[in-house]
């Protein structure tokens, strides 16, 4: 598909904003502000091809987007979810295809800075935007007068203008298959067709407060004394504990009441029961993600539900979450004790709902990170594992305790899945043992010093090559200080970047590090204006990520293109419509289910064409809610 810059219209909404109704306010994110009954569009500015941009007032916008005919040409802004989501809710224009130099900017810079459109412009070495004195004398006015509105449009016109201007030297190099990703995540917010079930939502949400409620009253303290350090620490003084305290990035001595401080954590298994009840209040008092996100979730009952992402989000290009709303971290639902589902877990995630007549196919790429970490590695014995459909967690298991696969129980396998997807990237044995103590990939599982440091060794002698890529990764960047360009598989770098099959790159924008006189050590480099530490795990934990990412999204074209081709009635659907870093999600009509599931595990389990070798494997189900 060749895009051609006359058949591209790029457009710029202003729109009414005021002290109290304003994007910056924690109260709106882009869908809420859009559907709210304040929102306005005071003019629209459009540029046809490559013709000279023009504007048009409120009352005119309608039959300016059918004048120019936006609803069957490209449309490309800087940050199309926003404008788009304009056109589709207000005006039921949804264009054929989404370009935005937003998207653009972040998949070919990374995070060498921000992405707007006047740093972005001056990064092209052009002169930035107009200056926005305009926008703060429209502030709070809903109806323009005549020259304010001429001011506006003259702001919002060159806006337009440089948009395009961007835009155009984007096109020129972005990669094919990217754009098609782009279009994609734009699509499953400006076009969306999954709802939510306000029941459920409303049940975490009561969940969620009457937990708060009960923890409080168990510790029999207010919320105040659990929100403020200075009265918990009083708190905790009038139980007999002396407050945990660590140094702050300023070396300033802190309270460690923070939910990762692993003081902090130690309290949970104190032997006064009043201590560990004050604890867990303070806890679920503190986290008010739940509370918040359940909230957000029931202002979207009864309308289609926008699902964001930011596109190229993180340093791995991975998506993001976008929107004020995560949709790539709900929970899922818990076990019971007795291997049943938790009913009362999971609320939010079995919120997200198909629409009548339809089902959610959910297919992840099983263990895709350990995978590409093994292939990327030449971990062959990890490879041969995989690819005769052996369990890598027993194994590894087998190899810590010492004991055949088949005589390896439930917590030992358990021990050696945390070592198989926490030790691949060079953790050391006290960040091991605390990952294990914090419960955040299962359950709280707490060892000792001796026993952490054994399983780091045995993970290291059996994954030795994957060790040796930790090492050869540290010369690579080495190689890169000093501007020597080389390859290794599919990856090739050169002085700041290491080079993807996607034809994106992992920036290490200003890669510096210390020379001992036979090799380069204390690496770092710097991201958004501040430098960050990397070394050879965590280099190998980058290119991971980023070559998984880039199955996935590779897998998630193919599923999308094969969707394409169901015979579908006009009010059916056959579309992907989310994904949480190695699970796709589609939307498909009931009937279709049993074939697309089929279609799905069948494509995520073929390797791209430049890594043939590597054995992949996906497992997937569906239901009329988001449950797996």
């Amino acid at each position: 598909m060749k895009i051609k810059l006359r058949d591209i219209v790029t457009l710029d909404f202003e729109t009414y904003y005021s002290k109290e109704y304003s994007l910056s306010k924690k109260e709106y994110n882009t869908s809420s502000y859009i559907r709210s009954p304040l929102f306005k569009a005071q003019c629209v500015g459009i540029k046809d091809g490559i013709k000279k941009t023009v504007w048009y007032e409120h009352k005119d916008i309608a039959h300016a987007l059918k004048k120019h005919s936006v609803a069957s040409r490209p449309l490309m802004c800087h940050n199309t979810q926003f404008d788009g989501f304009i056109l589709s809710h207000h005006y039921g224009v949804v264009p054929p295809f989404y370009l935005d130099t937003l998207c653009m900017a972040r998949g070919l810079h990374g995070t060498l800075g921000r992405n707007d459109l006047d740093t972005v412009s001056r990064l092209y070495g052009r002169g930035g935007k107009v200056k926005p004195a305009a926008l703060k004398k429209v502030k709070g006015i809903r109806d323009l007068p005549p020259d304010l509105l001429e001011q506006l449009a003259e702001y919002m016109c060159g806006d337009t203008d440089e948009c395009y201007e961007i835009g155009k030297m984007q096109l020129e190099v972005y990669p094919h298959d990217e754009l098609l990703l782009i279009d994609w995540t734009i699509r499953a917010f400006c076009d969306p067709v999954l709802r939510i079930d306000g029941n459920l939502v409303q049940e975490e949400l009561d969940d969620e407060i009457s937990g708060k409620a009960a923890k409080q009253r168990a510790a029999s303290v207010g919320a105040d004394v659990l929100q403020s350090s200075d009265k918990f620490a009083a708190a905790l003084e009038s139980l007999g504990v002396d407050p945990p305290m660590k140094l702050n990035k300023d070396g300033e001595l802190i309270y460690a009441f923070a939910k990762n401080d692993l003081a902090f954590q130690d309290l949970l298994d104190h032997e006064n029961d009043s201590v560990v009840a004050l604890v867990e209040a303070r806890l679920a008092t503190k986290s008010t993600q739940g509370e918040t996100r359940a909230r957000r979730m029931l202002e979207l009952v009864g309308r289609p539900v926008p699902v964001a992402y930011n596109y190229c989000g993180a340093h791995t290009s991975r998506w993001s979450g976008g929107n004020k709303l995560n949709f790539q971290n709900f929970p899922r639902q818990a076990f019971n004790k007795d291997g049943s589902l938790d009913l009362t877990t999971g609320c939010l995630r079995r919120s997200v709902v198909a629409p009548p007549g339809h089902v959610l196919v959910v297919c992840d790429s099983a263990q895709i990170e350990a995978r590409v970490n093994a292939w990327l590695s030449d971990q062959l014995d990890v490879l041969e594992v995989f690819a005769t459909g052996g369990d890598i967690y027993k194994r590894m298991a087998s190899q810590i305790y010492g004991v055949p696969i088949e005589e390896v129980t439930k917590d030992q396998r358990f021990i050696g899945k945390i070592a198989v997807l926490g030790l691949g990237y060079g953790m050391g044995w006290k960040k091991f043992q605390a990952t294990l103590a914090m419960g955040t990939m299962g359950p709280a599982v707490f060892i000792s010093d001796a026993e952490a440091q054994r399983i780091v060794r045995m993970y290291r002698k059996a994954a030795s090559k994957i060790k040796e890529m930790w090492e050869r990764s540290e010369i690579i960047l080495g190689k890169m200080i000093m501007r020597e360009e080389g390859t290794y598989k599919c990856l090739e770098w050169d002085h700041e970047t290491i080079w993807l099959p996607n034809g994106l790159g992992l920036h290490y924008y200003a890669l510096n590090a210390q020379f001992n006189g036979e090799k380069y050590t204390n690496f770092q480099y710097r991201e958004r204006g501040k430098y960050k530490k990397i070394y050879g795990g965590l280099a190998v934990e980058n290119k991971v990520q980023a070559l998984s990412r880039v199955i996935i999204g590779d897998q998630l074209l193919r599923t999308k293109s094969e969707l394409e081709k169901l015979p579908l009635k006009r009010t059916q659907h056959a579309r992907v419509v989310m994904t949480t870093h190695d699970e796709l999600v589609s939307c498909v009509p009931k009937a279709a289910a049993k074939d697309t599931l089929a279609m799905m595990i069948e494509t995520m389990r073929t390797p791209p064409r430049w890594c043939k070798d590597i054995p992949l494997n996906a497992e997937g189900g569906f239901d009329v809610c988001y449950s797996k």
